[in-house]
């Protein structure tokens, strides 16, 4: 949890506690709630040049067993260049008594890690905690070289709050602007003390729920900034800024242009010619971003310059290998632009709705080839020929090039380009015991996640990671001899092969056994257990599945009932499910085959409205992955 305050010294300075507040039997914003924030402060300081920092405090009321179990411990995450100090906490029991948390059970441990990358946390156990306590916790934050520009300020949590409040206080005499988002207008006050504080009262908890929108699209929240002339000079200034780099970073020079002329030496498409450059960059020139043996210290040290330094020294960062792509590009004869775009994971970015520069990131670059637009990122390893990671599709972008700028929509594949290829061949043994061979192929998206979570990754983790995967499903899963393949050629699948064994698979009835023969969906939940539903439904991409299973069934078993489960498909195409299974007696094997989409159309987002008709077909969807037939063991 990050909680909120007022600024405090060394020792802890508590607020009395009101007999309000003590005898509170029930929660005021929500009635079902397990714990009620009375109050959650945060104090934001950016009056010093060098530092800013962030103090703490929250007060919060336990009424049930889950809410005792919720808070009973508690992480304060930080990364790299913040310091956390100041922590303490305490609890409040019905009858006044007090237990105060000791500064030796406050430990720091390491919560999290990607290669070289770290988040600690300070960590500890809050004493006394019982239904019907009120717990208070304070800490201080200090960040070095940040400013209170581009800062978020929280004021919806995943506890109902009595009521938020920030007091901001910015650097000088600088002024902020307050920019509110899914919440009305909030009044920003400037007290003696030169902090301007904003409260937000009665505010319901932020609920998580499956297939979301992004963060920043649902719950309430305030960006800062530092007042500017507005949104049209902001954005003409940043075309302008990135037009001038662009043409001095990856101006052709002689180096560039003869490789250029070597490279597309013999191509019949302009096509062709974007292929090969693209190919080399990616495969030739090293991509210190993603080398995971060098520290964060070693890559700021690289002295690499511009495009034309980092093919002479054959490495660069992303963004070098990326300007050397454009360079090559131009050399070539072909326009390229460098993309600005906005991130599908944080917000359904728009240039009116959020008009600053945070919202923007180096995403690609734009390829002129005929009349279209094609987008292309060779300075990430994982990414194939002519794709983008799924949160830079269907964005709005800024395609920027030494003319000015443009704003484009980033397309947005469709299902097929997103694949999985999952194949089983098996055999179902007498006591239900399920085992054989399994080959599961990623391609897109599917693949391209898979590579970006875990390229820092050993071989052993990424064994580890699936091998998790499929437990999740079949807890009693047995796999040996996994090997995965070509986890570091983004031109072919993403593949995985192993043997299972899995005790138990088909289960006992008298003399019928009862067989799920959609393995690769056995275990599986149903998608959407609510019956309501808060925010819109909002799935990242547009993805299919296609599986080929061969079950061969135990001697002296025949089936029961053969009958397939009903297609499930809506008329415009958004979604279909289609399983077909035959047998085939003389082998006594059971070849079971599921193709199924996701995404048709483009559509991926849909208003709450629309919620009973997407449960409903993943409910049948559902519905089919799990149908059973039934085995039953012929008469001697």
């Amino acid at each position: 949890f990050i909680f909120a305050a007022v600024s405090f010294g060394d020792e802890p300075v508590w607020r009395p506690v009101t007999p309000e507040e003590m005898q509170m039997k029930t929660p005021k914003v929500e009635p079902d709630a397990d714990a009620e924030a009375i109050f959650w402060e945060v104090r934001l300081d950016d009056k010093k040049l060098s530092k800013m920092s962030y103090s703490h405090y929250v007060r919060v009321k336990i009424f049930t067993e889950r809410g005792r179990e919720r808070f009973s411990k508690m992480d304060i995450p930080f990364r790299k260049g913040v310091k956390v100090e100041n922590v303490a906490a305490r609890v409040i029991k019905p009858d006044g008594t007090i237990v105060d948390l000791k500064p030796e059970d406050i430990f720091e441990r390491e919560i999290a890690k990607a290669g070289k990358l770290k988040v600690q946390a300070k960590s500890f156990a809050v004493p006394g905690i019982e239904p019907g306590v009120i717990v208070e916790y304070q800490y201080s934050e200090t960040i070095k070289g940040d400013s209170a520009a581009g800062e978020r300020l929280i004021f919806q949590r995943d506890i109902p709050l009595q009521k938020v409040t920030y007091f901001v206080r910015p650097y000088g005499t600088s002024s902020l602007a307050f920019n509110t988002y899914n919440m009305p207008d909030t009044r920003f006050v400037e007290d003696k003390k030169g902090f301007s504080v904003g409260t937000l009262e009665n505010v319901p908890a932020y609920k998580d729920e499956p297939f979301m929108p992004p963060d920043d699209e649902v719950r309430k929240w305030v960006y800062l900034s530092y007042r500017t002339l507005g949104s049209l000079f902001q954005w003409g200034n940043i075309g302008l800024n990135w037009s001038e780099g662009l043409k001095r970073l990856s101006k052709p020079n002689k180096e560039v242009k003869q490789k250029a002329a070597e490279l597309i030496a013999g191509a019949s498409s302009d096509e062709e010619k974007v292929r090969r450059i693209y190919e080399f960059v990616q495969k030739n020139v090293k991509n210190i971003s993603f080398e995971s043996s060098l520290t964060e210290e070693q890559v700021e040290k690289m002295d690499v310059k511009d495009a034309d330094d980092a093919l002479r020294k054959g490495m660069g960062n992303s963004m070098h290998i990326e300007l050397l792509f454009a360079s090559l590009i131009r050399a070539a004869g072909l326009e390229a632009n460098i993309v600005l775009s906005g991130d599908r994971s944080d917000n359904f970015f728009n240039p009116d709705k959020y008009p600053f520069s945070n919202f923007v990131h180096p995403a690609c670059i734009a390829v002129k080839i005929g009349n279209d637009w094609r987008y292309f990122n060779p300075g990430t390893p994982f990414l194939p020929f002519e794709r983008l990671v799924w949160y830079e599709e269907n964005v709005q972008a800024m395609l920027i090039g030494e003319g000015g700028y443009i704003w484009k929509t980033t397309p947005l594949s469709e299902p097929a380009k997103s694949p999985a290829t999952r194949k089983a061949k098996l055999e179902l043994l007498a006591d239900g015991t399920l085992q054989g061979d399994v080959r599961i192929e990623y391609g897109g998206h599917q693949a391209i996640s898979r590579r970006r979570d875990e390229f820092r990754d050993s071989q052993s983790k990424r064994e580890e990671n699936i091998k998790d995967e499929l437990k999740q499903r079949i807890s009693t899963a047995e796999i040996t001899d996994l090997q995965i393949l070509n986890f570091d050629d983004n031109t072919k699948p993403l593949t995985y092969t192993f043997k299972v064994k899995v005790p138990n698979y088909a289960q006992r009835a008298g003399r019928r056994l009862i067989l799920q023969p959609g393995f690769f969906e056995y275990g599986a939940p149903a998608v959407f257990s609510s019956a309501t539903r808060t925010y819109d439904i909002y799935f990242p991409y547009p993805w299919s599945e296609n599986d080929d299973i061969q079950i061969k069934l135990p001697q002296g078993f025949i089936l029961d009932n053969a009958d397939m489960p009903a297609a499930v498909a809506d008329p415009q195409k958004i979604g279909s499910l289609v399983v077909t299974m035959k047998h085939d007696g003389a082998t006594n094997t059971l070849f079971y085959k599921r193709d199924f989409h996701f995404g048709g159309g483009g559509r991926i987002l849909f208003p709450v409205a629309a919620y009973p008709a997407i449960k409903n077909m993943f409910d049948y969807f559902h519905q089919a992955d799990t149908h059973a037939l039934a085995l039953r063991q012929a008469a001697n």
